[in-house]
C-alpha cells in the first residue's frame, strides 16, 4: 500500500511545504485537506474518496473549499467526510459559511460520535483517538491491513495518553512542530519537539517515523538537525511534500 504526502508542513504554505493532506490511493483514503488538497485529483487513482479530518483548524481543513471543481468535473464522484460532531460542525458553519463560500460540494458527512472505534473500507480497518492537549483537540487515526499498519498523529504535544494506540504500528507519521530550543512553547501550544517525538517512536518500537506539520517558518527540506536524535531512534526522516511511501515495505 502506498501513502502519498501532498502536503507535510503545519499553520501555513511556505516555498517548502503546503498544509496536510495525506492519501492512500489503492482504498480512496485521505486524511486532512489543507491547502495541499489541490493536488488531489492529479493523485487520485479512484474517483471516490474517503476523507478523515484530524481537527477544525484552517491548515487541515481548507483545502476541501479546492474539491468544488473536481467534483463538478467528475474528476471525484463521491467524498465522504469523516470527523468528530465538533469538526464537522465547523466545516458546515464556518468553513462553507454562505458569505465566504456559498456553494458547499455535494459531500456525505459522517460523524464518528455515530460509529464503533474501527470502520472498515476497501479491506483497511481505520481506528481513531481523541487527542486532549491541542487548543480544541484533535483526533488521531490509524490504518491496519493485511500489508500496512500506520498511524497519523498530529496536533498533540507527546502526553504518553496514545503510546498503545500505536502498538503494532510499523510506520507513525507524527507533527514535530518544534525543536527542542523551544519546548515551553510546545506545552503551552498543544505541540510536539523533536526528542519527545523520537522518544515516543522508539517506546513504541515503530518501524518507521516520519516528521511532519513543522513550523513554517523554517522554510528548509530538513527543518531541525536530526544526527542526534538518530543516536537513540535511526529510522526517522521528515516528510516531504509528493514523497511516495510504500507501507508496506515496513
Amino acid at each position: 500500500m502506498k501513502l502519498e504526502m501532498l502536503g507535510t508542513g503545519g499553520y501555513h504554505p511556505n516555498e517548502t511545504r503546503h498544509t496536510p493532506c495525506f492519501l492512500l490511493p489503492e482504498p480512496g483514503i485521505c486524511f486532512d485537506a489543507g491547502t495541499s488538497a489541490f493536488r488531489l485529483p492529479a493523485t487520485i487513482t479512484r474517483p471516490d474518496l474517503h476523507l478523515f479530518l484530524t481537527h477544525p483548524h484552517w491548515d487541515h481543513i481548507i483545502g476541501l473549499t479546492y474539491l468544488l471543481v473536481p467534483m463538478m468535473l467528475e474528476q471525484i464522484t463521491s467524498v465522504d467526510i469523516y470527523g468528530n460532531r465538533r469538526t464537522l460542525d465547523a466545516v458546515k458553519t464556518l468553513l462553507f459559511a454562505e458569505p465566504t463560500f456559498s456553494h458547499m460540494p455535494a459531500f456525505t458527512f459522517h460523524e464518528l460520535e455515530d460509529y464503533p472505534a474501527e470502520i472498515t473500507i476497501e479491506a483497511c480497518r481505520v481506528s481513531w483517538m481523541p487527542l486532549v492537549s491541542h487548543p480544541g483537540g484533535s483526533t488521531a487515526y490509524r490504518v491496519d491491513s493485511d500489508s500496512a499498519h500506520f498511524a497519523y498523529v498530529t496536533d498533540t504535544y507527546v502526553d504518553g495518553s496514545y503510546n498503545s494506540f500505536l502498538a503494532g504500528t510499523e510506520v507513525l507519521l507524527h507533527e514535530c512542530y518544534f525543536g527542542d530550543d523551544m519546548q515551553d512553547w510546545a506545552e503551552k501550544t498543544g505541540h510536539s519537539f523533536l526528542s519527545q517525538t523520537i522518544d515516543l517512536a522508539r517506546l513504541t518500537q515503530v518501524n518507521k517515523l516520519l516528521l511532519t506539520h513543522m513550523d513554517p517558518r523554517i522554510d528548509k527540506d530538513d527543518p531541525f538537525d536530526l544526527t542526534a536524535v538518530r543516536q537513540h531512534f535511526n529510522r526517522v526522516e521528515f516528510a516531504h511534500d509528493q514523497q511516495t511511501v510504500d507501507l508496506s515495505a515496513f
